[in-house]
């Protein structure tokens, strides 16, 4: 959907290797699930954030449980979107934080 609309996505399947991407590559918007393989989302987004990663970062998660989203507050999201996720969510999360390339 995002690639129809002018956006170049790239995708990292565990969380050293979305971190180490994050952190050598420059990108207008990551979208950071929660539950990775090999890192939590939440603990990633504040690794990033700790090196001085300015880059918006929009949490995706299949919770919405109190705790969790203020979990993920606190490790320094720009946003949340809950699954199973709306295209029209994803899109202003896109609009707002993001800019298509093409």
């Amino acid at each position: 959907m995002l690639e129809g609309e002018g956006h170049d996505i790239v995708v990292e399947r565990d969380g050293p290797a979305g971190r180490a991407r994050a952190l050598g590559e420059t990108f207008d918007l990551i979208l950071l699930d929660i539950h990775l393989p090999g890192t939590h989302g939440d603990a990633l987004c504040a690794e990033l954030r700790a090196t001085g990663l300015k880059t918006p970062i929009v949490a995706l998660s299949a919770s919405a449980m109190a705790h969790e989203m203020e979990r993920i507050r606190a490790a320094g999201f720009d946003a949340y979107l809950t699954k199973p996720i709306r295209a029209s969510e994803l899109r202003e999360a896109v609009l707002r934080f993001g800019r298509a390339t093409a």
